[in-house]
């Protein structure tokens, strides 16, 4: 189905992406994303009425649309639209020297901001009192998925998942009471 469709459905889905959304999201992504949802939806009511291959084209392009529509009103959010983006203001203002965005890019943070963050990241361990909340804790900040710190402490991936829980609603009720958020990221651009 994919071999006989997928030229046919990129191309469909090309003609009707604007420029600006396609650094984000391309017309593989639509169509890859509409026969994902059409392969979720086989056995249902809405794909038992496909009895020849216009049928399933029909269906195909319906989806590719709705996919389409979703992601250009996700996309001109005011906080995310991708008509403002870096790329674009460097493109299209010609009047100014362009931004040199790889200066931007690959910053380390202050040695402040480190200390400052390392702290916070004690205080918050090492409030949880219980051994194994800390342990839990402290593999997930390390980037473990809940199975493999289940894996490694022993115990179900459920059982990390509630502990998960307990553990961000004590945070969260420690910086709400200390009326602190944690530290921002600092302008590394400056």
């Amino acid at each position: 189905m994919w071999n006989h469709f997928c030229d046919r459905l990129i191309a469909f889905a090309q003609r009707r992406l604007p420029k600006t959304v396609k650094r984000a999201y391309d017309e593989e992504d639509a169509a890859i994303s509409a026969f994902h949802s059409l392969c979720c939806t086989v056995g249902r009511s809405a794909a038992s009425n496909l009895q020849d291959r216009s049928n399933l084209w029909r269906l195909l392009t319906t989806i590719t649309e709705r996919k389409i529509a979703n992601r250009l009103r996700y996309e001109q959010r005011e906080k995310r639209d991708s008509r403002r983006t870096m790329a674009d203001i460097c493109i299209l203002n010609t009047t100014e020297p362009p931004i040199n965005l790889d200066a931007l890019a690959g910053r380390e943070p202050t040695p402040e901001f480190a200390a400052e963050f390392a702290d916070l990241c004690d205080q918050l361990i090492e409030s949880l009192g219980d051994k194994q909340l800390r342990e839990i804790a402290t593999l997930k900040l390390q980037n473990y998925e809940p199975t493999e710190i289940a894996d490694a402490l022993g115990c179900t991936r459920r059982t990390i998942e509630r502990k998960l829980i307990i553990i961000r609603t004590r945070w969260q009720l420690l910086m709400d009471e200390a009326g602190q958020t944690p530290p921002d990221r600092p302008d590394y651009a400056a």
